[in-house]
């Protein structure tokens, strides 16, 4: 892949992940690596998963070697919601304990600049197409095993939330 090409694209992913968060602008751009899905997936879930992107703490987005943002729509929104992952990293936001609500906000406030970032491209079929596609769902009992049940009368997360592993077609 085109490596200048891609560094373009990011930059121009920033600006508009950017403009979605109100997050400023990083020092530099992260590193973007493509890896097979195989060690991907252990990297990110420590075995099999249905994982195509992945940002850890640090500098670099991990995609699968399939995806190709530079020509596909979805990959490009799959580099866009990790490079919101890494605006998060780069303005403190969302910081605090580890836990899995905290992983649950972040995920959430991703999908959704993906979204509303989908709904506004040419050719995305708008609200309804590409952009409710990539709105997968995790169940929070399967991820959060860190959390607490919710207390009386608190407000509970719904079971279903945002997640990694849903509607995603790698090319």
């Amino acid at each position: 892949m085109d490596a200048g090409a891609i560094q373009a694209l990011v930059a121009a992913l920033l600006l508009s992940a950017q403009s979605l968060t109100g997050y400023t602008a990083p020092a530099a751009p992260p590193a973007i690596a493509f890896l097979p899905q195989g060690e991907l997936a252990l990297r990110a879930c420590a075995g099999p998963c249905a994982v195509y992107g992945w940002f850890p703490p640090g500098h670099t987005i991990y995609l699968d070697e399939r995806l190709d943002p530079l020509e596909d729509l979805q990959a490009r929104a799959i580099l866009l919601h990790e490079l919101v992952h890494f605006l998060q990293q780069e303005n403190g936001a969302l910081a605090g304990p580890r836990s899995c609500r905290t992983w649950l906000k972040r995920e959430h406030e991703a999908f959704e600049v993906e979204r509303r970032w989908l709904i506004a491209q040419p050719g995305a079929g708008g609200a309804g197409g590409l952009a409710r596609a990539r709105a997968p769902r995790v169940p929070l009992g399967r991820f959060c095993r860190d959390e607490p049940p919710a207390q009386e009368g608190a407000k509970a997360l719904p079971a279903r939330l945002p997640g990694p592993a849903d509607a995603i077609r790698p090319r």
